[in-house]
């Protein structure tokens, strides 16, 4: 079972691209915005088609995925929307999580 929510409306993904507070890496977008309404982390992934092919998008998704189930911290209010750059389809399982862990600390 994932550690967080999902992000599953549209409306919701446009919402954190502008209210959220956006930390950048080489590989990916993270924005962030409180949650107020649980103790629980609410975060959707991103990846578009400047990434590579079906596959390479996918299992780009699969490994922010993970990243992200490894790295949450259970009690953490807030909503994510991780973003995947290009170098994402090139970066390995360790550069992801590196990035991905720096961007949650940095908020």
């Amino acid at each position: 079972m994932r550690s967080y929510d999902g992000l599953r409306r549209r409306a919701e993904f446009a919402s954190l691209r502008r209210r959220g507070r956006l930390v950048s890496r080489q590989t990916l977008l993270v924005y962030r915005t409180p949650s107020p309404l649980e103790p629980r982390v609410h975060a959707g992934i991103t990846v578009d088609t400047r990434v590579g092919n079906a596959v390479v998008r996918n299992r780009v998704r699969r490994r922010i995925a993970s990243a992200l189930h490894e790295l949450l911290l259970v009690g953490r209010a807030e909503r994510l929307l991780v973003v995947a750059r290009p170098s994402a389809a090139q970066a390995d399982f360790q550069a992801l999580r590196s990035d991905l862990r720096s961007a949650l600390e940095a908020g």
